[in-house]
Order: C-alpha cells, then structure tokens, then sequence
C-alpha cells in the first residue's frame, strides 16, 4: 500500500516537474528525481538543459557539479563551476562550490581564495566563513582560522560550527580559558 502511494506521489511530482520544463527549476526537480533513481546521464541532461534555459540559476551548477564529484569526475565539476562563476561572478555558492572542488584536488592556494570569495560575497553566511576557517587551519593558517571564526562568530554568536572549531583550535593553541568560554557557549 505505502509503495502504491508513493509511486502515486512521484508521478505526481514528475508531471509537474515535465510541465514546468520551460524553466529551470522544473528541469532541476526532475534531474534531481533522475539522480536519486541512479540515472546518472539523465540527470545530467537535465541539469544542462535547466543551465541552457537560465545560465543564472546557481542551483543548476551546484547540483551538477556535486554529481559530476559524486561521479569522480573532479575535473568536470571543476569546469562546470568555472563555467558558472564568469556567468555569475557574485555567486558565492558557486565560489564555495569550486573552493570545496579544488580542496578535494589539493589545490590549497587556489581552494583558499575561492572559499575567501564566497566568504566576501555573503558574509551572513555562516557556514561559508566555518568552511574558510577549516580550510586556512589546515593550511597550515591557525591564527588566521581564528580570525575568520570570530569575525564570523560576532555575526552568528550561537553557531554550533564556529563555537565548536573555536573551541577545539584554541585548545590546540592552549588558550585553554577562551576555549572553555566557546564551549561553555556552545553547550
């Protein structure tokens, strides 16, 4: 019975998607439906197609290249990402995208002036500001990741991420007070 409606749903959910196929959202639902049946190609036809119909929708992009890395197809991913960035410069997602992209490369110099961008790019993020911090502490930047968490951490005081990596960085840097602060906060 649960599978019968449950099918019922889908095919519901994938007409809508087919009517919607003028734009790109619809042809990103029903990639997304391709992807997790583990129809790799479709997926991909349907992404590229969503990207042909607006070359501005970022989710597209991301989508796309999160397959691409699922696939081990890194490079792809990597010019995909590119592709997206000189359509839409001011994308931080697609910046944070390429960053993560060129970390999983070790690219680290590159990696790390693309997660600065999407860092600048949205600054309310708080997510984008932890991935730069991990990223320059495990370059080898310790106190820069600690600038990067606090300045972020003014805007965003109750983030589990950046209280957590606060916390467990300063004890490595034995500011064991200011450490037992971020975890006194963070519980």
């Amino acid at each position: 019975d649960q599978r019968a409606l449950f099918d019922a749903a889908l095919a519901e959910y994938v007409a809508v998607q087919r009517y919607n196929a003028d734009r790109p959202e619809g042809r990103s639902g029903l990639a997304q439906v391709h992807a997790a049946r583990g129809d790799a190609p479709a997926a991909i036809a349907e992404y590229r197609k969503a990207i042909e119909l607006d070359p501005g929708f970022v989710p597209a992009y991301v989508n796309l290249s999160d397959l691409y890395r699922a696939r081990g197809a890194e490079g792809e991913a990597e010019a995909l990402l590119r592709e997206g960035i000189a359509r839409n410069p001011a994308a931080a997602a697609l910046h944070h995208a390429l960053g993560l992209a060129l970390v999983r490369q070790k690219k680290t110099a590159e990696a790390l002036q693309e997660l600065t961008d999407a860092a600048r790019l949205a600054p309310d993020d708080a997510r984008f500001a932890y991935v730069r911090a991990v990223a320059l502490h495990d370059a080898g930047q310790p106190r820069e990741a600690m600038k990067v968490l606090e300045s972020a951490l003014a805007r965003h005081p109750y983030d589990r991420d950046l209280l957590a990596a606060l916390a467990s960085y300063n004890a490595q840097a034995g500011a064991l007070d200011v450490a037992r602060g971020h975890a006194r906060t963070l519980v």
